[in-house]
């Protein structure tokens, strides 16, 4: 998977729109996951082709935006979103293929300041059809925030995106933190292929 790491400069990013292919969006707020306080989950699925759940998903990218503070592992939370996103697809019914597989599931972490939709779809290559007919929603990734996309590999079209913003326990204990993902992931997940 290719890891993109960016560092904040302080300077908020602007809102961006996702149009054209992507509608059905959902919002909702929760109350608590493991390790975990005052969640949302935000998600946008394709109207042209439905998001599968058979067939093959491969690693696309990693996107980090988050302060360079000393003694975080960014390698440790890599992995440890690897191992829930890759337990969550193939309980879905897809199968992992390290290339040339159907789907390339992607994401972005950040932690502090807002994330930017279309800074995302650059960062990983892909394209989104815009329709001038539909109004864009408006949205604004921020907090503590995982985005997942599954892009269709060869046409590099989004299908899906899924975002958890969270609060979270900063005193969680470091040997639960493998738990606190997967839970965010499975929540997140929950919307998979369809809200």
């Amino acid at each position: 998977m290719k890891l993109i790491r960016l560092a904040l400069f302080g300077t908020a990013l602007g809102a961006a729109c996702l149009v054209g292919c992507l509608q059905q969006e959902i919002s909702f707020k929760g109350n608590t996951l493991p390790g975990i306080e005052k969640f949302s989950v935000h998600i946008l699925a394709a109207r042209a082709k439905e998001p599968p759940v058979t067939g093959s998903f491969g690693w696309g990218h990693s996107f980090f935006k988050v302060p360079n503070v000393p003694g975080l592992d960014l390698s440790g939370l890599d992995e440890r979103l690897h191992r829930a996103l890759l337990s969550a697809f193939t309980d879905k019914g897809l199968t992992f293929k390290e290339t040339g597989s159907d789907l390339l599931v992607s994401y972005a972490l950040a932690g502090g300041t807002e994330i930017d939709a279309e800074e995302l779809n650059k960062a990983y290559g892909i394209r989104l059809e815009a329709d001038a007919s539909e109004q864009a929603p408006d949205l604004h990734y921020k907090r503590g925030v995982v985005i997942v996309d599954v892009v269709d590999r060869k046409a590099k079209q989004l299908l899906w995106r899924g975002a958890i913003m969270v609060e979270i326990d900063l005193s969680w204990p470091s040997e639960r933190k493998q738990e606190r993902c997967t839970a965010a992931i499975n929540e997140l997940l929950r919307y998979y292929p369809r809200p």
